[in-house]
């Protein structure tokens, strides 16, 4: 007998399906991945005042600060739930190995039955707590006012950062085209000594210093470029950009700020107290170590509450069957306790607290002088660039006047190429000491409006 045995034909529209329905399946089960939204870069030019405001709204650690106040809130609302009743409830369940008896003159009694099923809920309102309630819920709302000082300090240091990040790196590009323009004519110079030489007017030497000083100038220009694109990430980073980001900026308009030519220190310092968020969390902090020495000496205090109860126990799993006591029951009471001895654990905690504000204290008068060392200190400064930028404005000029003689005075051989070097340092270094005034001033500037805690701006 043979046995007969069908072949299959292959089917390629089941292959095709067979392949597709997993992918089809992989597809719709793995969740894709979330879609960020793509934040918005700042108009350009960018000014200062526009750097300002889109750091104020994109920066992580000030939106961190925002995170911070709404935690607070929170706590408030913590604090809040400790005035109203609390409702417990729980369920258990006993099986015993023998029923429980008690025995009366000899005779034993079965009092329950081995398995037991209990319900009960209970509800709690406070009544008196020895204040400890109310300082709680004032602490929280301190902390509250001490989150918003944190955050208005966090938004002071930022704006700082941003204004002078912003200007050091005008500073570093005016410095960057100062070398590269040095590197420019140190090169005009090498090929003046070059052809002089070839010429037989001046020695070989001239065109080796003219090397020696181009190399200098060229590492200079490196290093230069290396500082502004360090700027430009800094900057970046405090606007909560991607680092890669390259952001035009618009130029300083010199004559748009104008600075108080009159500004006292001792007025500017009781703006600063008044106004400096350090010190306003340090007097918030005060008040918590008074909130926190009511919580301690609430334990002196007798304790009240208002309860009730309610319990269902049985022999089945609702508790409803009880053949011995009542299958349910209810009470309302006031309970009141009152702490007699923990071992002067409470009056320990109150000195405690008492010694708190006195460090608080103390570390408030330091951070005062601490502020008023840094207000004068940015004033100072303040004057000094001011009285440097003018002179800096005529050393620009003198040292292009004394250039331009030195190399009239080369081309008629009358002084030597090492004078026409010296002029191009002497050129160089006026400007670089011209723009670090001018910037220097709007630096100082915004060290003494953080010094103060607030913008010294007058007008639009």
């Amino acid at each position: 007998m043979v046995a007969c045995r069908k072949t299959l034909k292959p089917n390629p529209l089941w292959d095709l399906v067979m392949a597709v329905v997993p992918l089809a399946f992989f597809l719709v089960t793995v969740p894709a991945p979330p879609v960020q939204a793509i934040q918005p870069l700042p108009s350009q030019p960018l000014t200062l005042d526009g750097a300002v405001s889109y750091g104020l709204e994109h920066n992580p650690a000030l939106q961190a600060t925002d995170q911070e106040i709404q935690a607070a809130e929170q706590g408030i609302r913590k604090a809040q739930a400790d005035f109203l009743p609390k409702l417990d409830a729980g369920y258990s369940s006993t099986f015993m190995d023998d029923a429980p008896y008690m025995k009366i003159e000899g005779n034993m009694f079965q009092t329950s039955d081995p398995n037991l099923h209990r319900w009960e809920a209970q509800i709690i309102q406070p009544l008196f707590t020895g204040f400890a309630n109310t300082a709680q819920y004032r602490n929280a709302k301190l902390q509250r006012q001490m989150t918003s000082h944190h955050r208005d300090e966090t938004r002071l240091d930022l704006i700082r950062s941003i204004q002078r990040t912003f200007f050091q790196t005008l500073l570093a590009e005016k410095l960057l085209q100062v070398q590269r323009d040095t590197v420019r004519q140190i090169q005009d110079h090498r090929q003046n000594a070059e052809a002089y030489y070839r010429q037989g007017l001046t020695p070989q030497n001239d065109v080796l210093k003219a090397d020696v000083a181009l190399a200098d100038a060229r590492q200079k220009e490196l290093n230069a470029a290396k500082q502004v694109r360090v700027l430009r990430l800094q900057l970046n980073q405090l606007l909560g950009l991607s680092l890669p980001t390259q952001l035009e900026l618009a130029e300083w308009d010199e004559t748009r700020d104008s600075y108080q030519s009159q500004l006292n220190v001792e007025e500017l310092f009781a703006r600063a107290e008044r106004q400096r968020p350090e010190l306003l969390s340090l007097d918030t902090a005060i008040l918590q170590t008074e909130e926190g020495k009511r919580v301690a000496m609430s334990r002196l205090y007798p304790q009240a509450a208002l309860y009730g109860t309610y319990y269902q126990e049985g022999k089945d799993f609702w508790g409803t069957e009880n053949d011995y006591t009542n299958s349910h029951n209810g009470a309302v009471g006031v309970k009141v306790s009152l702490n007699v001895f923990e071992g002067g654990k409470t009056y320990a905690s109150i000195r405690e607290w008492r010694h708190k504000r006195r460090a608080i204290e103390e570390r408030r008068q330091d951070v005062l002088r601490q502020i008023y060392v840094q207000l004068q200190d940015a004033y100072e400064q303040l004057q000094v660039s001011q009285a440097n930028l003018q002179t800096a404005r005529v050393a620009v000029e003198q040292a292009k006047e004394n250039q331009r003689m030195t190399i009239a005075q080369y081309q008629q051989q009358v002084v030597v190429f090492s004078e026409v070097l010296d002029a191009q340092v002497y050129l160089t270094q006026a400007q670089a000491n011209y723009y670090q005034s001018l910037y220097g001033c709007r630096l100082s500037w915004a060290d003494l409006e953080r010094a103060v805690g607030g913008s010294l701006r007058q007008g639009p």
